[in-house]
């Protein structure tokens, strides 16, 4: 009796019987027989087991006719005509065995790294192939074809950011310089350097200091295509600094229609930022016109918005253009009408703060006569005589 079932591509199992010579098997009083299930890796030349486990069938029973294996379950079905054995065959233990056949299998056409080592390892990028790379484009930034090579393996092997920490700050800086040297090349093709930075943006090999350069020398050269800052932007766990958030700010004030102006605004709402920072950069970068364009789009933005989290910050960042222009915008006597609505907003938010102040303490004083919720009064009503 020989029975097969095929597991995967590189195990599989056998279920023999025992053989036992005539002498041990007239001597023997076994009431059972024994069956011989294998672990076999398919792809060794020997055939050698990498797993045994003997179970008993009972005699004069029908040896089986077939075996299957149940994934929910994770267990061998050996099943005969009148009878049926169930066998515990964890699926971690089938991993194992499969990555021990692997191993045996020899290397692989290309050297592979993991993440860690785990019968299922993420495989990831060759660091030694892309530090040669970015250390090509180093020694010589002027040269097309190795920056094509650096964004071509950045876009195979590090698309998703498994570029992170490859690089050490010194490397880091490098590679910033040759960017830079790079970009500044009047012989430099723009459709490569859109792409080398795209690449460089999503690897993640820049940490938050050198990315911050980088990301600002991507809004200056490439002025109002910020595909790149918006892919940054969109990945909730990268920092962003608020002299990046106030720069698209500038591009949001000088895009030629309302809703391209409004969505680019709300990009910058969704991000967290710190007050004073904001209203360092927002002073450094914006104009007193570009400051009230922002505030009114930041009005209509906290009328209309559902979200509270991103009407708040609409307010904030009003407050923060405020503290950063407010003693310019005086002198600007051209932008007064236009002022006069952000003006009127706010004398309604202090309006209303106000009396939101006037509410809160005019219940709390209510609270302190009134008894709290789940107390019990004890009532006496008084008999007041009826006069027919």
């Amino acid at each position: 009796m020989h029975l097969s079932l095929d597991l995967n591509d590189f195990l599989k199992v056998d279920l023999t019987r025992l053989a036992e010579d005539d002498e041990t098997h007239q001597k023997s009083t076994k009431k059972h027989t024994e069956l011989l299930i294998e672990l076999i890796d398919r792809k060794s030349t020997k055939a050698s087991a990498l797993a045994r486990k003997v179970i008993r069938w009972p005699i004069g029973q029908t040896l089986p006719t077939q075996i299957a294996y149940n994934n929910g379950d994770e267990q061998l079905l050996i099943v005969g005509p009148t009878s049926e054995a169930l066998l515990p065959m964890p699926k971690s233990k089938i991993d194992a065995l499969t990555a021990t056949a692997i191993a045996k299998s020899g290397p692989t056409t290309k050297t592979k790294t993991f993440s860690s080592f785990a019968v299922n390892p993420i495989d990831t990028f060759d660091t030694k192939s892309l530090l040669k790379s970015i250390q090509n484009c180093i020694e010589n930034p002027e040269k097309e074809k190795r920056w094509k090579q650096l964004s071509s393996k950045l876009d195979e092997e590090c698309s998703n950011g498994e570029a992170a920490g490859a690089l050490s700050a010194v490397e880091q800086s490098q590679l910033l310089t040759a960017i830079r040297r790079y970009t500044d090349d009047v012989d430099s093709e723009p459709e490569t350097l859109h792409v080398v930075l795209k690449a460089i943006a999503t690897s993640r090999v820049l940490s938050f200091r050198n990315e911050d350069g980088f990301l600002r020398m991507c809004i200056e050269k490439l002025k109002s295509n910020t595909e790149i800052v918006e892919h940054v932007l969109a990945d909730g766990a990268r920092v962003v600094s608020e002299f990046i958030l106030a720069e698209l700010l500038k591009l949001a004030a000088g895009k030629p229609s309302e809703s391209e102006r409004r969505a680019q605004v709300s990009q910058v709402l969704a991000r967290n930022f710190s007050k004073i920072p904001m209203t360092e950069a927002c002073g450094a970068v914006l104009s007193v016109t570009e400051s009230i364009e922002i505030m009114t789009i930041l009005t209509e933005i906290y009328r209309e918005s559902p979200d509270i989290s991103i009407s708040s910050k609409a307010l904030t960042l009003i407050t923060v253009l405020m503290d950063a222009h407010g003693s310019r915008i005086v002198y600007e006597d051209k932008l007064h009408h236009k002022f006069a609505a952000i003006s009127n907003f706010i004398i309604e938010m202090q309006s209303l703060v106000g009396t939101f102040a006037r509410l809160e303490a005019a219940i709390d004083e209510c609270s302190d006569t009134q008894a709290a919720n789940n107390v019990v009064i004890r009532m006496h009503p008084v008999a007041h005589p009826i006069n027919w």
